[in-house]
């Protein structure tokens, strides 16, 4: 029984990894209609280095074991979208008392915390980054229902989903 789980598990990563590679859906942009998100896939998903002076997220993310490539994106999003500040979420008593506040979730956290850290971002218009959401099925249900309860614009990243909590937004879902 136990070798079969193994096989699934290896299944389930090497389709993650090869829909990592293959960039079909709004490559470059194309597909996107709206200019906020076209500006986020532009500058963001299309940089591999750090684009504004501020490294900070970028520090602490790698700090706590999180991938290069990650770590610049996130840091590239808080930039972009010029957040007040920023709370890695095992450490949530740390929120900024700002209104545009870049909430990470990291990949170990219960799924308690994941719905309490989303339930205050949409409080404060914020911005949450799940690491990791389809690690499980039950993590894959919570992502789904987070972007369903709250009207947001969400981003499936494969290896992190971003939800953007902002009215002024047109709710949608996008797989990039």
């Amino acid at each position: 029984m136990r070798i079969y789980s193994k096989i699934k598990q290896r299944l389930f990563r090497g389709y993650f990894r090869i829909g990592a590679h293959i960039h079909v859906r709004h490559w470059r942009g194309h597909g996107i209609h709206s200019p906020f998100m076209y500006g986020i896939v532009r500058n963001v998903f299309m940089k591999s280095r750090i684009t504004g002076g501020d490294t900070a997220l970028y520090e602490a993310l790698r700090g706590e074991r999180i991938g290069k490539k990650n770590a610049v994106k996130l840091q590239n999003l808080y930039t972009h979208c010029r957040m007040d500040g920023y709370t890695l979420v095992p450490d949530i008593g740390a929120a900024p008392n700002g209104v545009r506040t870049l909430y990470v979730l990291l990949p170990d956290v219960t799924m308690e915390t994941v719905v309490a850290t989303a339930r205050e971002a949409a409080a404060r218009r914020g911005c949450l980054v799940l690491l990791s959401p389809h690690r499980s099925a039950r993590c894959r249900r919570l992502a789904r229902q987070i972007r369903e309860h709250y009207p947001c614009v969400s981003v499936d990243r494969r290896l992190m989903m971003i939800y953007f909590f902002n009215p002024k937004l047109q709710p949608q879902h996008y797989i990039i």
